[in-house]
């Protein structure tokens, strides 16, 4: 009887984060640093499991009107390749806010 308490826990515990990241992405990805903006790029063009899993490095680049640029590599589940290498430019817009332009490099 125990065994199958805490079977079935740990499958609600992982139902529950399996399904966290559509409800989740809206409130934790805003518009506040880079990163986040960026993630919250990624979700808009409907892609809100892979806002969570994007590899977000710095190229520590500033163009003066793009913005600093960012390397995003994310699965893209819609693309034939999948694999989705993008360059992406933050550049601080309002007050704590970013603005993403993004695309594929050369």
């Amino acid at each position: 009887m125990r065994k199958k308490k805490v079977t079935i826990i740990i499958c609600i515990v992982l139902f529950l984060l399996m399904i966290s990241p559509p409800i989740l992405a809206p409130i934790t990805h805003n518009d506040h640093s880079p990163g986040s903006a960026i993630r919250n790029h990624i979700q808009n063009n409907g892609h809100p499991y892979q806002s969570f899993l994007a590899v977000i490095t710095n190229k520590n680049m500033k163009d003066t009107q793009y913005g600093m640029l960012y390397s995003v590599l994310w699965k893209d589940w819609d693309s034939e390749t999948s694999d989705t290498s993008t360059l992406c430019y933050a550049k601080k817009s309002v007050e704590f806010t970013y603005k993403i332009s993004c695309g594929t490099g050369p």
